[in-house]
C-alpha cells in the first residue's frame, strides 16, 4: 500500500504544479497580450449577443422543462424500448436523446443533469446518457452554418443530415461499449413537475455558463492567431480544438464542406467545458468523452464526402480546395499535435480515487 500513497503525493504534487505553470502563464499571456484578449472579448460577446444566446437559450428553457414534465412520459412511449435495446439505458432517456439532437449541444447534458438531480436514473446512467446525448442542433447547422456563413440550404441540410448520421453512430457504439456497473432502478420514479420560472432560472444559468466559455475561448484564439500569424493552417485546426462557432466562420471561407462537418461533430473544447461544468456533479470521464467526440466528428466528416457525392453541392466552400492541398500534410501534423496535446491536458484534469476493495 506503500506505493499507492506515493503514488497519490506524486500526483498531487504534479497537479498543483501544473496548475502553478498555467496560472503563471495565463496571466503573462494577459498581460502581454491585453489587445488581443480584449479584442477577443469583444468578438465573443457580439457573438453571444447575436447568434448564441437568441439560437440556444429558448431551447435550454425548453428542455429545462420538459426533462421534469409528464412529457418524457410521451417520449418514453414512442422511443423508449428501441433506446433501451439499442443504447442500453432506461427508456426515460429517450428523452434526452431526442432533445439533444433538436436543442443542440448543452441540451442533452442538461436533460441528464435534471434527471439525475430528480433521482429518475443513477450516476452510472446519467454518465453513459451524458457521453450519447450530444449533438450540434438544427437551429446552429442550419440557420448559422448553412444560411449564415455558406448562404446555402442545401448545404446547411447535407451538414446537418451528417451530423445525424454521426450522432446515431457514436450512441450505438456507445450503447454497446460501455458497460453500467450500476443498473438498479432508481427509487424515486415520479416525475416532479417543473414550473416555467424555474425553468427559465435554470436556463439562465445553463446560457451564463455556456457564455463564458465561449467569451473565454475567443480570448485564447485571437492570442493564438498573435502567435501563429504565419501558420494560418496551424490556427485554423487550432481553431477546430478550441471553439467550434469561429472555427466554422474561418472554414468556410477556404476549407471543403466535410472538414467544417467534422469541426461540428467534434464540438470543440469550448462546448466539451460547458458539457464538463453541467456534469460536475456526475463525473463524467473527459478522456473518453473527448475520444468520443473526435469519433464522432470523423463519421460526420465522411458523412458529408459521401452526401456531396450523392447530392452534388456548390458553394464558395470549394472554391480554394485547391489551395489547401498544398499544404495537406502540415494540416495534418498540425491537427494531431493539438488533438493529442488536448487528450494529454484533459487526462491530467481528470482525477480519480483509488477506491480500496
Amino acid at each position: 500500500m506503500v506505493w499507492i500513497k506515493n503514488y497519490e503525493t506524486i500526483k498531487k504534487q504534479l497537479n498543483t504544479t501544473f496548475s502553478l505553470l498555467i496560472i503563471t502563464g495565463a496571466i503573462f499571456i494577459a498581460l502581454k497580450f491585453s489587445k488581443e484578449c480584449s479584442d477577443g472579448i469583444l468578438s465573443g460577446l457580439s457573438f453571444c449577443m447575436t447568434v448564441l444566446i437568441p439560437s440556444l437559450f429558448i431551447f435550454l428553457v425548453i428542455a429545462s422543462y420538459i426533462s421534469s414534465s409528464k412529457a418524457f412520459f410521451i417520449f418514453s412511449k414512442l422511443f423508449g424500448k428501441a433506446t433501451e435495446r439499442l443504447l442500453h439505458i432506461p427508456q426515460v432517456c429517450s428523452g434526452a436523446v431526442l432533445l439533444s439532437i433538436l436543442g443542440g449541444y448543452p441540451v442533452g447534458a442538461r436533460c441528464a443533469k435534471s434527471l439525475y438531480d430528480d433521482r429518475v436514473i443513477n450516476k452510472e446512467q446519467a454518465k453513459k446518457l451524458s457521453m450519447i446525448a450530444m449533438c450540434s442542433g438544427p437551429s446552429f447547422v442550419l440557420n448559422f452554418v448553412g444560411n449564415a456563413l455558406l448562404n446555402n440550404k442545401k448545404a446547411g441540410l447535407i451538414l446537418f443530415i451528417s451530423q445525424i448520421i454521426a450522432f446515431v453512430a457514436v450512441a450505438l457504439i456507445c450503447g454497446r461499449t460501455i458497460k453500467l456497473k450500476d443498473e438498479s432502478v432508481a427509487k424515486e420514479t415520479e416525475y416532479k413537475q417543473t414550473d416555467l420560472v424555474k425553468a427559465v432560472e435554470s436556463g439562465c444559468k445553463a446560457t451564463f455558463s455556456m457564455c463564458s466559455m465561449v467569451i473565454l475561448f475567443s480570448a485564447i484564439i485571437s492570442v493564438c492567431d498573435k502567435l501563429l500569424i504565419g501558420y494560418p493552417t496551424v490556427s485554423d485546426f487550432g481553431k477546430i480544438l478550441f471553439e467550434v462557432t469561429t472555427a466554422c466562420n474561418s472554414l468556410s471561407r477556404k476549407y471543403p464542406l466535410h472538414l467544417i462537418s467534422f469541426s461540428i461533430g467534434f464540438g470543440g473544447l469550448s462546448v466539451h467545458f460547458q458539457i464538463y461544468s453541467m456534469l460536475k456533479d456526475i463525473g463524467i470521464n473527459k478522456t473518453l468523452f473527448f475520444l468520443f467526440r473526435i469519433i464522432q466528428g470523423i463519421i460526420a466528416g465522411i458523412a458529408t464526402y459521401i452526401l456531396l457525392i450523392l447530392f452534388p453541392c456548390t458553394t464558395q466552400v470549394f472554391s480554394t480546395v485547391t489551395d489547401v492541398s498544398a499544404h495537406i500534410s502540415t494540416s495534418v501534423l498540425g491537427c494531431c499535435a493539438l488533438l493529442l496535446t488536448a487528450v494529454c491536458f484533459l487526462n491530467s484534469l481528470s482525477y480519480t480515487k483509488i477506491k480500496r476493495r
